[in-house]
């Protein structure tokens, strides 16, 4: 078997959304990359936009894998077709491909369906020994003929055993630093309609060791880290013995953010150990103040529940992110609604997304005859594009563009600081810049929805 050159290509997005200003990749290829090279491959990553140049380098590599999400498959297709033109074999992997593997394979040799860590490698090592792979869990591709071999989702696999992501193989660059982001976990226990997590990675919550965590802190423990972890705080009683173990240890971050739900500020504990070991503000899924709404998306906490969450969060000086979804079936006011609740209970920073309806979740199936359009780079939550029932799509996106702009007005962003949370000024300031350019950026969208023939359609 001979070593191949192979290239690991995460698609990122030049448009403005909502993590714009958090530069953090997935760590899903450099994992991969990481198996990789263990097994003796020379393995290069890109996990950041790639220059002409380096775009045309990739076509010296024997394999070319590429990981997308929804909102940038369209650069992930074009890159793909333009290597296979140059003869390179291209495997694809990430939520999007997962879920629609037929589309991918029109432009890629082989999808990767769900966790690549054991399918990816032993596909590489197939490919090395000049074997046609053979059908199995987790491997999307084409026959001969127009029939395609489409294998079920990968098995889950061991979490605990996978090495830590090498970030090192997108070293290229003077002065190039691991990014600050860990990730510990893998699935979630809820099941949000609107999330293609739990279809993917499966409800079991997996762990690495504490051990493996706090190995990755130390590289990035002069900086702000942010926990990938989907939930880092699903478990409490496993995120309260890591926070522990990392005081124990002394492998406590300058700084540091997560995602959790509203339901883990009720633990007196767990909140007094992240504050303790210095976090700054926490992402957490709200997502409605219709309690119906909630209900619809499989949310588990109460409407009193959330300011609860609220205040002691800022009790314990830790910030909160409040994330929000405009259901298709919430009615123009909705946006409103949300922005009034967060000013009301001194939410530090919020997003509220329009329901957009990923491959593979429930959310989709329930809204695929309601779609405006499959342009997938609009897929990013910033842009409506799912006919609401009560009123035109241009109508909700004027609405939920009016309300975040108010929500990061220049007034609202220069009167922000609280004690111990000053940074809420910068935060702010940030969101309204990027709401301008958002703004700019969309005109022709907002224009196509203005026009478009459809109109306001009544729910009934």
């Amino acid at each position: 078997m001979s070593s191949l050159r192979i290239a690991l290509v995460e698609a990122v997005s030049d448009s403005t959304h909502v993590y714009s200003r958090t530069r953090l990749p997935r760590v899903g290829l450099p994992t991969l990359g990481a198996i990789l090279k263990q097994r003796g491959h020379t393995c290069d990553l890109w996990i950041s936009a790639i220059s002409p140049e380096e775009r045309k380098s990739l076509e010296t590599y024997d394999i070319v894998g590429i990981g997308s999400l929804s909102s940038t498959i369209g650069d992930a297709y074009r890159l793909a077709d333009d290597l296979r033109e140059k003869g390179v074999t291209v495997i694809m992997g990430g939520p999007h491909v997962s879920f629609l593997p037929e589309e991918a394979l029109t432009h890629c040799d082989y999808v990767v369906r769900g966790e690549g860590e054991t399918v990816f490698p032993d596909l590489v090592e197939c490919l090395a020994s000049q074997q046609k792979p053979s059908p199995r869990p987790g491997l999307a591709f084409k026959n001969e003929g127009d029939s395609f071999d489409i294998g079920s989702m990968a098995e889950v696999v061991d979490f605990e055993s996978l090495p830590s992501p090498d970030f090192s193989l997108a070293g290229r660059n003077p002065g190039f630093e691991t990014p600050p982001i860990v990730v510990t976990s893998r699935g979630c226990p809820h099941n949000c309609s609107f999330c293609s997590v739990t279809p993917l990675f499966g409800r079991k919550y997996r762990f690495k060791s504490n051990d493996q965590v706090i190995s990755e802190l130390r590289a990035v423990q002069h900086r702000s880290v942010c926990f990938g972890d989907d939930n880092f705080c699903a478990n409490p009683a496993r995120t309260k013995a890591l926070l522990k173990e990392m005081i124990a240890q002394k492998a406590v971050p300058l700084r540091w953010s997560g995602q959790m739900c509203v339901n883990a500020a009720s633990d007196p504990e767990l909140l007094s150990l992240m504050q303790e070991t210095r976090c700054r503000i926490v992402y957490v899924g709200v997502e409605s103040v219709n309690p119906d709404t909630l209900k619809k998306y499989g949310k588990a906490h109460p409407m009193d529940a959330i300011k609860t969450c609220v205040d002691q969060l800022h009790k314990h000086d830790i910030g909160i992110h409040g994330m929000f979804v405009v259901d298709s079936g919430d009615g123009p006011e909705t946006a409103k609604q949300i922005v009034d609740y967060a000013i009301q209970v001194d939410m530090d920073t919020i997003q509220v997304f329009s329901i957009t309806p990923f491959p593979g979740t429930r959310a989709f199936e329930e809204n695929k005859h309601r779609l405006i359009h499959h342009d997938w780079a609009d897929y990013d939550g910033m842009h409506v594009v799912v006919q609401p029932k009560a009123c035109s799509a241009h109508t909700m996106q004027a609405n939920i563009v009016r309300e975040m702009e108010r929500f990061y007005s220049l007034k609202r962003a220069l009167t922000a600081y609280r004690k111990n949370r000053g940074w809420r000024v910068s935060y702010r300031l940030g969101g309204h810049l990027l709401m301008k350019k958002w703004v700019r950026e969309n005109k022709g969208y907002m224009e196509k929805l203005k026009n478009a023939a459809h109109g306001d359609v009544t729910s009934k």
